[in-house]
């Protein structure tokens, strides 16, 4: 069955990853145009359900606030951690010749990434992310096209996120923390 892309296949080459010292564990931070602004440090997740940007980001574009529609919901992060979604706000997301209107939940938390963008986008896409590549393909009527990943970037916003993660800890660093290990660990409860 035809479809609007001409049939075109996505593929990955070698060629892609040769001027790679040795593959890296990267995260996909790619550059794209919402609300036609630039917006460089957005994290591509596809192990994520709901495309997210942060309130900060929102006022550096200077969009305007009021334009959230108040949903609250909570957003469970991988760290089990729960998050309310100030609402939702519908932006376009332009990635070389194609635009989608997207549905972002409003964050109102630190983030060193402007936005991330999941499967919803990708989907609507019909990207393939590849973290092994750092690069996102996607078809077009044109053909497929590519947009590069930014490994310098991506390996900064990592280390930024672990720090504020690492100095928000529930623990201070200075309380010794139970091990598994301890002799009073394995005897039972006193009532």
């Amino acid at each position: 069955m035809p479809n609007s892309t001409g049939g075109n296949v996505i593929s990955f080459k070698d060629i892609a990853t040769s001027n790679q010292i040795e593959p890296r564990n990267d995260l996909l931070v790619v550059e794209l145009t919402i609300q036609n602004i630039n917006v460089a440090r957005i994290l591509v997740d596809s192990g994520s359900l709901a495309d997210i940007i942060f309130k900060r980001t929102l006022e550096r574009m200077e969009i305007d606030l009021s334009t959230i529609v108040e949903y609250p919901s909570p957003l469970l992060g991988i760290s089990g951690k729960t998050t309310m979604t100030l609402g939702i706000i519908n932006l376009t997301v332009e990635a070389r010749s194609i635009t989608r209107i997207v549905e972002f939940l409003v964050v109102d938390r630190p983030s060193s990434y402007n936005t991330i963008i999941v499967t919803p986008w990708t989907n609507s896409m019909q990207a393939v992310p590849s973290t092994y590549h750092l690069c996102l393909k996607f078809p077009t009527p044109h053909g497929i096209k590519t947009i590069w990943g930014n490994r310098k970037l991506s390996q900064v916003c990592f280390a930024t996120e672990l720090k504020r993660k690492g100095s928000s800890s529930e623990t201070p660093p200075n309380k010794k923390r139970k091990s598994l290990t301890d002799d009073n660990a394995s005897q039972p409860n006193e009532t």
